[in-house]
């Protein structure tokens, strides 16, 4: 067994863990699932091929790679707020996702830019993080207020780098593009234009 079969082992126990959720998300119309879905069917497409042709390239199985680290990451934040804050409600949930989707979004942004942190001022965007939080756990649902906030703190970051930023999202949603598989939605988003 190589290295690659654990990690093809690891996203079926990540799937057995979690797909039960994800379905719903998916079912209820969910941001969150709209959200995660370039990735995991991008996931679901290399594992099929891994498992059918026993070989995959090197350039898929990064991409598997990364696609799983991020999924591992951003669900284990979702069920966080969705079983313990929302009680595994689906419906008390998803009216608190674009809250949600906000601090997944942060927290993509962090990582994308950890290696400028010595030169971006992260101020505007540690306070609006913990105000969404604040808003998530006192069940308010100040939305327009909390993505015009988002929005001027990212354009803050964002407009004094030198390249276009473009989120793991965006990536997932092009390699899925490339791959031919198809997603129910057609959403990219934009900094400074949609969170």
């Amino acid at each position: 067994m190589n290295q690659f079969d654990f990690i093809l082992k690891d996203f079926v126990n990540w799937k057995l863990d979690n797909v039960e959720v994800l379905e719903k998300f998916k079912h209820h119309g969910s941001l969150i699932y709209d959200r995660l879905e370039p990735v995991y069917v991008v996931l679901n497409y290399i594992y099929e091929r891994a498992v059918e042709d026993n070989d995959l390239s090197e350039e898929l199985e990064t991409i598997f790679q990364v696609g799983l680290n991020y999924l591992h990451a951003q669900f284990e934040v979702i069920r966080i707020y969705y079983e313990k804050l929302f009680n595994s409600s689906c419906e008390m949930f998803e009216a608190y996702t674009p809250l949600v989707g906000y601090l997944l979004f942060i927290s993509d942004l962090r990582a994308d830019l950890e290696a400028f942190e010595n030169d971006i001022d992260f101020h505007d965007l540690n306070e609006v993080e913990t105000m969404i939080e604040n808003m998530i756990a006192e069940h308010r649902d100040e939305f327009e207020y909390a993505a015009n906030r988002l929005n001027k703190a990212t354009y803050n970051i964002v407009k004094n780098l030198d390249f276009e930023y473009v989120s793991i999202i965006d990536i997932f949603v092009e390699i899925a593009e490339n791959l031919n598989i198809p997603l129910s939605t057609d959403t990219t988003f934009l900094i400074g234009k949609d969170i």
